[in-house]
């Protein structure tokens, strides 16, 4: 006989993983946040000195803010934007910074305004250079993971079918000599196959995926781009917001106060929209992983589960439970991320299996946790909470 417990171990240990990938998502938000507050600290520091120097006795008019913006600045400080750049590591952020000032140093003279934008458009570039780093380092932690834990269940779903040829009728006879099981047919006692009989090995450690494979899987678009070409498309656009701030026209009525405000709110979208994108696609790169691994061992079915809690969306609600077949597995429609910050995870289905335990689900009533049957689905459980509400 199978082990129940067993069985159960690795469904409930997917949705355990699925969790600890948004936790490491999680753990990575400090540091690009901190990279954020980083650059908007300099930047804001670079437009206090503008704003100190020149506009002291304000207000001044759009042409007078237009005639400072346009002085223009030594030729040394093209050496400062370059050596600003010096820490970015990522290969294209940093190659998009060095056309930029390459494009700046064809002009005869750099104005004050352009200095700033350069100063604006470098400090966010550091910034995506951090967000490749740390995204690159969660999904490529996530995709062996991923596959590792598909690896796994694979040998459980090859072991529940050896279970239900068992169930079956199906008589097992071991030859001492060859240790090869027959298993016969009970009716006609003919022998149906012959499979090697040697002690069950735990399952300690996978092979590392190759390095080809892991940059195949971090190139694979999601929604039209791949992560990186999203983070450079966020940061160009935080780079583009901010450029607007530094006009005359906006300088002209706005104070010092207004601008360090205006630029917080704009890094702070910048942080929103990262924050965002790494919790998103360590769903995604997770679960197109798992479907790409059950694939290859066979797994047929995989189930949907929700996270039980008030916070889960209308759409994971209609999708918890449901089992569909991995070969028609496609995101946003059978398989996660459904939507931004989704915490949908697929679990491997067996089919055949009767075994059953609990999952564990958040009761908004009380603010406790309380376990419920692992097949009931998000409408059960709503059911419950509505029902105790209403004692």
């Amino acid at each position: 006989m199978a082990d129940k417990k067993k069985l159960t171990y690795w469904q409930l240990r997917a949705i355990r993983n699925e969790e600890k990938s948004h936790e490491a998502a999680n753990n990575k938000i400090p540091i690009i946040t901190n990279a954020y507050i980083r650059a908007q600290n300099y930047l804001t520091g670079e437009v206090q000195q503008i704003y100190r120097r020149y506009f002291t006795n304000g207000p001044y008019t759009e042409a007078q803010v237009e005639e400072i913006l346009n002085t223009h600045v030594s030729p040394t400080e093209l050496v400062t934007l370059r050596a600003l750049a010096k820490n970015i590591t990522d290969s294209e952020s940093k190659k998009q910074v060095t056309d930029y000032l390459s494009a700046l140093a064809a002009k005869e003279r750099i104005t004050r305004l352009e200095e700033l934008k350069a100063k604006s458009y470098i400090a966010v570039k550091q910034v995506s250079s951090v967000e490749v780093q740390e995204s690159t380092d969660l999904y490529t932690k996530v995709i062996q993971q991923a596959w590792n834990e598909a690896t796994a269940e694979g040998v459980i779903g090859a072991v529940g079918k050896d279970v239900k040829l068992f169930e079956k009728g199906y008589v097992p006879q071991i030859d001492k000599e060859t240790k090869q099981i027959s298993i016969l047919n009970p009716e006609t006692g003919k022998e149906v196959t012959k499979v090697k009989a040697v002690p069950e090995k735990a399952i300690t450690s996978f092979k590392e995926l190759s390095g080809k494979y892991v940059k195949a899987a971090l190139n694979t678009p999601f929604y039209g781009r791949n992560y990186s070409q999203r983070i450079w498309h966020n940061t160009d656009k935080l780079a583009e917001r901010l450029s607007e701030l530094f006009t005359a026209q906006q300088m002209s009525w706005m104070s010092e106060r207004d601008m360090a405000k205006a630029i917080s709110e704009e890094f702070g979208s910048g942080m929103a929209n990262a924050k965002r994108l790494i919790r998103t696609e360590a769903n995604f790169f997770h679960s197109t992983t798992k479907v790409a691994g059950w694939k290859q061992r066979g797994i047929e079915e995989y189930e949907l589960v929700a996270v039980l809690d008030k916070r889960t969306s209308a759409i994971c609600r209609h999708m918890d439970g449901k089992v569909f077949k991995v070969s028609e597995a496609k995101v946003g429609i059978t398989l996660d991320p459904f939507h931004p910050h989704c915490r949908t995870t697929p679990v491997v289905h067996f089919a055949s299996s009767e075994y059953a335990d609990t999952r564990t689900a958040n009761n908004p009533n009380t603010g406790k946790q309380f376990k419920i049957d692992q097949d009931k689905t998000y409408r059960d459980w709503e059911q419950i909470i509505n029902s105790e509400r209403k004692k």
